[in-house]
């Protein structure tokens, strides 16, 4: 693994969240702050490919274009958001129970063929994959069943992370019941993004202790 001894090559792989849809600015957005954090020369490059409703199949099918696939074994640094973008389009379509078993499977196996091809071009770089979070629609929806579906799908990133050698970055305690960590819906403001980075720089190798979490509206009341 690279562990930050040389300069770093960072690819950033997914949908808005690596776009960094809800954060103040483009120096501020997840991929911002995990660069500036990883970057330790001015030889140090990134690469955002996030792309806003990009679905897991669709990643997939873009990790196949000839730019990336030649862009792949040359980097040090993967971070990769996928999966949220399926959850939306099963909500769009009416959120039936039928549906999310389904959006949970095909997600599952779009991130094990991401992940096995990520692992094939690059077998030694860093790589990173974000898990799930509740958004604010499962609050009004039925907050049980939808943090048993988003565990689930933790617990099916956790597997496949462990197989490929991936850290998976589980944010789903650090963001159930802090609705002041979204721009909307779905996306993270800049708190909630500054929390994501946080998650993300602590399963960086040979890193620094990374900086406290934000404290709850209830905890800063205490």
């Amino acid at each position: 693994m690279n562990g930050l001894k040389q300069p770093v090559t960072y690819l950033a792989l997914g949908d808005s969240l690596t776009e960094g849809i809800g954060a103040d600015g483009p120096d501020r957005h997840l991929v911002a702050q995990v660069f500036d954090y990883l970057r330790k020369t001015e030889q140090c490059r990134v690469q955002n490919w996030g792309i806003s409703g990009l679905t897991s199949r669709e990643l997939f099918e873009l990790l196949q274009t000839p730019a990336l696939m030649k862009l792949l074994p040359r980097v040090s640094h993967i971070t990769i958001t996928t999966g949220g973008c399926d959850f939306i389009e099963w909500f769009e379509e009416g959120a039936n129970l039928m549906g999310l078993v389904k959006t949970m499977r095909r997600v599952r196996n779009q991130a094990e063929k991401i992940l096995s091809l990520v692992r094939k071009s690059n077998p030694d770089g860093d790589v990173q994959m974000l898990g799930f979070y509740l958004p604010i629609p499962a609050y009004e929806l039925g907050l049980a069943m939808a943090s048993r579906a988003v565990q689930t799908m933790n617990l099916s990133y956790s597997e496949l992370c462990r197989k490929y050698e991936v850290q998976l970055v589980n944010p789903f305690e650090h963001f159930l019941h802090r609705k002041d960590y979204f721009a909307d819906d779905v996306h993270p403001n800049q708190q909630g993004y500054d929390e994501l980075a946080r998650l993300f720089l602590s399963t960086v190798p040979e890193k620094s202790p990374p900086p406290e979490p934000t404290p709850s509206p209830q905890e800063s009341m205490a």
